[in-house]
């Protein structure tokens, strides 16, 4: 089962410029390489180092393509070209948002991924200040973002700020998530986090180590709680 939180990284696809029906179907394909399906992982990559071919400055179709490059990681064994891998999906993330470092679809499609990586390599830290990044632009350009999206930002730099040890700042940035209430599902979890006994406000704030052990489990395995970007954000 895909998260609710996932669906945004579906929802930037839409933005680019593949035509229609080829983007529907790095849709699916994203789609089902998110459940753990592998060919559908590679058969999205061969789409997109398609698309980039054709259209270069495509940075819509560079950042998932580093979004798709770290699910073959995941889907690989344990070992340095593992790694690798991941890595090379990150840089390409990496280029995307240098490239765009204004679009807001760009850096979430990042963050989203970055978020759901081994924390031993400082991924999830990375992605957190993504998140308060993407917080700030939303407090200025809020026309840059629609409902789903603010909800989802709002919601993960509240996250953040409680992992950094800022209740206060959390809350603050939870009672914005609450303002755009786009998915029942999402405002439950906030309503939760915010509960005094059983909520993140009630927790220590989370830790980013990781052990060795955990390492070795595949990267990115599918859970019910995946932040990982939803295929119907996908704009190419």
């Amino acid at each position: 089962m895909i998260s609710r939180l996932a669906l945004l990284l579906l929802f930037v696809l839409e933005s680019a410029n593949a035509a229609p029906n080829e983007q529907k179907e790095i849709q699916a394909l994203y789609r089902r390489g998110l459940t753990g399906d592998k060919t559908a992982v590679e058969q999205c990559i061969e789409k997109l180092e398609a698309v980039l071919k054709v259209q270069a400055d495509n940075q819509y179709a560079r950042v998932y393509l580093g979004s798709s490059y770290t699910l073959r990681s995941r889907d690989m064994g344990f070992g340095p070209k593992k790694l690798s891998m991941l890595k090379r999906g990150v840089a390409l993330m990496n280029e995307a948002v240098t490239a765009a470092p204004d679009d807001p679809k760009i850096r979430l499609a990042r963050a989203l991924t970055t978020s759901a990586l081994p924390a031993i390599l400082g991924y999830p830290a990375a992605s957190r200040k993504d998140f308060a990044l993407l917080a700030q632009l939303a407090d200025t350009h809020p026309e840059k973002f629609a409902e789903g999206e603010l909800q989802i930002v709002y919601y993960n730099a509240g996250l953040a700020a409680q992992a950094a040890g800022d209740s206060s700042g959390a809350v603050a940035l939870w009672e914005k998530a609450r303002a755009h209430p786009a998915d029942p599902a999402l405002q439950k979890k906030i309503e939760q986090e915010m509960t005094p006994q059983g909520g993140a406000l009630s927790r220590a704030p989370r830790s980013q180590s990781r052990t060795a052990a955990a390492w070795r489990a595949p990267l990115l395995e599918p859970k019910p709680e995946s932040t990982r970007p939803h295929p119907s954000l996908i704009s190419l």
